[in-house]
């Protein structure tokens, strides 16, 4: 109950001021500029196709 009503809220909130701040200090920073949040069924599944992708397999 704590996870889901404190930290994943806080980790999502830093997440979201990271791509923030990254945008505004450089130009030409590859961040998205805006993405549609993830539906939660498939945040699991997304996360995991990232994390795959980022093997470099």
């Amino acid at each position: 109950m704590v996870q889901d009503r404190i930290l994943k809220p806080l980790v999502e909130l830093r997440q979201k001021v990271h791509e923030e701040l990254a945008r505004r200090d450089d130009k030409d920073a590859l961040v998205p500029i805006d993405r549609d949040p993830v539906p939660r069924k498939f945040e699991d599944l997304v996360r995991r196709y990232y994390e795959k992708l980022g093997e470099g397999d």
